[in-house]
């Protein structure tokens, strides 16, 4: 029976929390953070936004300062124009870029996660931010997702859904600007007709973009990005992480601050015990 209980303590090792035991989608409703490091962010994120909605608009000697326009070949890196025979140097900064963020996580973790990572500029400090206006904070979410639907509830799924949608369809210009310029993309968009694949393409990075903050959302950094799948490989003990610490946190009990609970304050970890059925389970197994 110990034995079980040891091996239960243990099993969040094992789990992800975006999927449940059955193994179906599992929504997490983040509480709205707050603090000086959370405004900090906020305003990296801001100049980190201007920038990428403003770069394709930049021209250097008439070309695009950024831009990989894979279909002709012609890739420019700040002004630098990379023909097929210059690749090799365009796939050497590739690779040292590479390195370069290998060598930032193993001395400083998962810092580019934080605060660079596109995914999470754009799910944490746009998509997060408008869904807590709508929707309201963790526990209100809940409620709204629990809750029937109702008047109230459909017209916030609307106004969700479209601002979602109108946020992903710019974001989806944006990005294919990066691919074949701003100028061409603005005359295919001048002349939809003539451009039709032009349109499939923004309707299936709209679509994309739109399925993956709407719906999969953390799944990106656990699922599908290859950097989130090297941490384990990149980090040691010495790494800067986010992650839960069993020796801090158990053992689990309430925690408050009173006076009463001063001497139960003593015996019991920092974790905030938000898992309550894991006493649930443990008192079934014993």
């Amino acid at each position: 029976m110990p034995e079980l209980v040891e091996m239960h303590k243990e099993s969040f090792r094992d789990s992800i929390a975006t999927i449940s035991s059955e193994g179906k989608r599992n929504f997490i409703f983040p509480q709205k953070p707050k603090g000086r490091l959370y405004k900090l962010r906020t305003l990296f994120s801001l100049l980190y936004l201007t920038i990428f909605f403003s770069m394709p608009f930049v021209k250097v000697a008439g070309e695009p300062l950024f831009m990989l326009n894979i279909l002709e070949r012609k890739f420019i890196i700040f002004g630098m124009i990379f023909w097929p025979q210059d690749f090799f140097l365009f796939g050497l900064a590739m690779i040292t870029f590479i390195v370069f963020i290998i060598l930032f996580t193993i001395i400083f973790g998962r810092i580019f996660c934080g605060w660079a990572c596109p995914q999470t500029i754009f799910m944490e400090m746009v998509f997060r931010k408008i869904e807590y206006w709508i929707d309201g904070d963790a526990s209100a979410q809940k409620k709204l997702r629990n809750r029937k639907w109702d008047i109230d509830k459909i017209i916030r799924r609307i106004i969700k859904f479209k601002l979602f949608f109108l946020i992903s369809f710019i974001i989806a210009n944006i990005f294919l600007s990066y691919l074949i310029g701003m100028d061409l993309l603005i005359n295919h968009i001048s002349h939809p007709i003539d451009n039709f694949f032009t349109l499939i393409a923004l309707l299936i990075f709209t679509g994309v973009f739109m399925f993956v903050y709407w719906w999969f959302r953390e799944q990106v950094c656990i699922v599908v990005c290859p950097y989130g799948r090297l941490q384990g490989v990149m980090l040691d003990k010495n790494s800067i992480i986010v992650a839960y610490d069993y020796l801090r946190g158990e053992p689990r009990g309430k925690n408050k601050h009173e006076e009463k609970n001063k001497e139960q304050q003593l015996h019991t970890g920092k974790c905030a015990n938000c898992t309550n059925g894991c006493k649930n389970i443990n008192k079934s197994i014993l």
